[in-house]
């Protein structure tokens, strides 16, 4: 009967510290768990920080290229204005010019008018 007891007993407490074991493990793996699910939380968030950075710098990209471009309009327009008035100028001074010129053809007319009207007269 003792024998009986003893292994009863034996067997009463492996089996108590297999079921502590259990309860323990058990905690463990929760907890275990938790962590995971924290880790897995910040990992996301810091995946969501990385993106929001790069569409910043992206958009700071972006913006600088638009600069870039509104100024190199900016030159290219300046630039074709100041042909634009130059080729104007070149153009009222080529105008000015025809018009002397076709004054000194009209006073050459005139003369050669008058020296036939004076030659007409000799005749």
């Amino acid at each position: 009967m003792n024998e009986l007891l003893i292994a009863i007993g034996a067997v009463i407490s492996g089996g108590g510290t297999g079921f502590f074991t259990f309860l323990f493990m058990k905690s463990k793996y929760k907890q275990e768990v938790e962590k995971l699910k924290v880790e897995v939380l910040q990992a996301r968030e810091s995946a969501d920080t990385t993106a929001i950075e790069n569409d910043i710098k992206l958009s700071n990209h972006y913006k600088e290229i638009l600069d870039d471009l509104k100024a190199r309009y900016e030159s290219r327009y300046r630039e074709f204005e100041e042909m634009m008035n130059r080729k104007f100028k070149l153009l009222e001074e080529e105008l000015r010019l025809k018009d002397r010129k076709i004054k000194l053809q009209q006073e050459e007319i005139r003369e050669l008018k008058r020296e036939n009207a004076l030659l007409k007269k000799h005749q």
